[in-house]
């Protein structure tokens, strides 16, 4: 079956204003169907880096109240964790890393000036646990800062600004920069006296129990030992190991736990857990149907450009209809009528689809260089952009793919309908 491109080409042509304006229609609901299947991913993807870094994907561990009477526990009695329980989670085969955290409260100042979150004691390792980053010219916590209990901190960028910017003035939207090199400082840590050895590069990971890593401020665990002896720990940070059941996972850490205390296992409110990667998965169900609810305005806007490449079939089979009868009296099939119809929208789809795609990548390509860096709203969102995928492409074509052959379908058995004699009887 040969199809006649030049006839096709000439109908297209004879319908010119109606052609274009259908080309444009079809490129214009293209760059919205891309356009917010890629916005949506990019949102999507820079909540999941936002999300997944800092203990985004560790369990924290933390000591409640006792809701049953059990052994050492009564109704009321609070579990305070110890150091040693960091041994016991450890020797889990299911558990990779297990490092502890203290927090010191007390604030941090500098002259009139002080911070919004105490600091939390850990240890060097703590670093690689949570990903975080330190700028340049300052350092993290070494072996001889434990070693040595250091009186040394490590501060994120806003904790910075709020310490050390001599203005008050804050925007959340638009955050101030830090007017100087905090490394070298010196700071109170209530009454002592302490050396700022980091700064944290600017990220919206968060910490601990929701604190934002630019908030955060860090000292060495053996140095908190060293002010507070036998004291109880905030936490335990839980890194399991990959791909086990994390569910299964926390309810053995919970046992263990009890059982070390001389506590019941049964009691669900003793022992918290919070398996910060479990709880994403509500975040991320929300996202893809937000995505997939972009994308439906999107299909929406195509199927009404797909009207107009309708009218113009419609309008080039009443056209042709003498051709047509002449063609089906020389033997051309039904079948052939039809695809000579489809392949005309899928012409015109194509050729809004490419202008449409195209227009797509340069307005993405303009919104990426646009500079937002700095943007408190922007940053916290994981710096979100719009992606073009290559899934995204493919949908949008499948989609303009899909929309054209329903275009064509009506217009084309019209066509394929048609006899000989209605023909020779047309106008």
């Amino acid at each position: 079956m040969l199809l006649p491109i030049r006839q096709i080409f000439q109908e297209m042509a004879a319908e010119k204003l109606r052609l274009c304006l259908t080309i444009l229609a079809v490129a214009w609901a293209t760059l919205c169907i891309a356009l917010m299947l890629a916005a949506g991913e990019g949102l999507r993807q820079g909540l999941i880096r936002s999300s997944e870094s800092g203990n985004g994907k560790l369990m924290y561990l933390t000591g409640s109240y006792a809701t049953k009477d059990f052994g050492n526990f009564h109704t009321g009695k609070q579990l305070k964790l110890k150091y040693d329980d960091l041994k016991v989670i450890q020797a889990l085969p299911s558990v990779k890393h297990v490092q502890p955290s203290a927090q010191w409260n007390e604030r941090v100042t500098f002259e009139d000036h002080r911070t919004w979150q105490n600091p939390v004691g850990v240890y060097p390792e703590y670093q690689t646990l949570t990903g975080l980053k330190i700028a340049a010219g300052g350092r993290w916590f070494n072996s001889m800062d434990m070693k040595e209990q250091r009186n040394v901190i490590v501060i994120g960028e806003s904790a910075a600004i709020s310490l050390f910017n001599q203005s008050d003035d804050f925007d959340w939207i638009n955050p101030p920069a830090l007017d100087i090199d905090p490394v070298g400082k010196k700071v109170k840590v209530g009454s002592k006296e302490f050396m700022v050895i980091g700064l944290i590069k600017s990220s919206s990971a968060n910490v601990e129990q929701g604190i934002p890593l630019n908030e955060s401020l860090f000292v060495p665990f053996s140095t908190w030992q060293r002010f507070h002896p036998n004291s109880a720990i905030s936490a335990l940070n839980i890194e399991p190991v990959p791909q086990v059941d994390r569910k299964q996972v926390a309810a053995t850490v919970k046992q263990v736990i009890a059982r070390k205390y001389g506590a019941s296992v049964e009691d669900q409110q003793l022992v918290q857990i919070q398996d910060m990667l479990l709880r994403q998965k509500t975040m991320r169900r929300f996202l893809i149907g937000l995505q997939s609810f972009l994308g439906i305005i999107g299909l929406v806007t195509l199927g009404v450009a797909g009207i107009g490449i309708a009218n113009v079939m419609y309008a080039a089979v009443k056209r042709a209809t003498r051709d047509i009868g002449l063609r089906m009296a020389v033997g051309a099939s039904p079948a052939t009528i039809k695809a000579h119809y489809l392949t005309q929208s899928l012409f015109t789809m194509a050729i809004g689809g490419l202008l449409g795609l195209g227009m797509t990548v340069g307005l993405i390509s303009s919104i990426q260089a646009f500079p937002l860096t700095g943007n408190s709203l922007y940053e916290e969102l994981g710096k979100p952009t719009p992606e073009l995928s290559f899934s995204i492409i493919g949908l949008v074509i499948l989609a303009l793919g899909l929309v054209g052959v329903a275009a064509a379908w009506f217009p084309a058995n019209r066509a394929a309908s048609i006899t000989p004699l209605e023909a020779l009887q047309s106008e």
